[in-house]
């Protein structure tokens, strides 16, 4: 077994190869070495109220009784709340003078002081996605998306590699994301 240590962004990542292997695994919490991973987003903001860009296609996690749902597509990893969860989140982003950062563990997603907790061992899949977003390159964008499978008016949190439509969005600020 092999173990290598690289530099992404402003952190050191260690991985192992074992000798079948062709891709690296990541150490985390049950190999028991967690390395901590962190990066600055792009924050993005429509021109118009209301107006987003499409997700695109996607695999979906629904979570209870439409509690919350993930949507992880290429290049992309989508969250949709129900409007009372999007309210406090809008409070715990907007309503504080350093934006909080987003959170990413074994045990679920903290933006600020609001938790989201994984619920199944489906919706850890997101780590593995975020994981991949993190390490495709420098660049990470966060804006709002929609689609039609969600009803009018749905929002999706979306992070994703690929810079948004310029024409729909202009760029905000910066906002840390950590996979723990």
């Amino acid at each position: 077994m092999l173990i290598g240590f690289a530099p992404i962004g402003s952190v050191v990542d260690a991985w192992q190869f074992t000798e079948n292997d062709q891709q690296p695994k990541i150490f985390n919490s049950e190999n028991s070495c967690q390395v901590t991973r962190e990066c600055e987003i792009k924050r993005y903001g429509a021109y118009f109220k209301g107006w987003c860009q499409v997700f695109g296609e996607h695999e979906s996690i629904l979570v209870g009784e439409r509690e919350k749902c993930w949507l992880i597509g290429e290049n992309k990893v989508g969250l949709i709340l129900p409007k009372h969860l999007v309210k406090q989140l809008n409070g715990e982003v907007l309503l504080h003078e350093q934006l909080p950062v987003i959170t990413f563990t074994q045990q679920g997603v903290q933006i600020g002081a609001l938790q989201f907790p994984f619920k199944s061992e489906l919706e850890k899949r997101v780590l593995s996605a975020i994981a991949q977003l993190i390490d495709s390159g420098p660049d990470l964008h966060l804006f709002l998306t929609s689609h039609l499978l969600y009803g009018n008016g749905s929002k999706i949190i979306t992070i994703s590699n690929k810079k948004p439509q310029s024409i729909i969005y202009k760029q905000i600020g910066n906002i840390k994301i950590q996979l723990k």
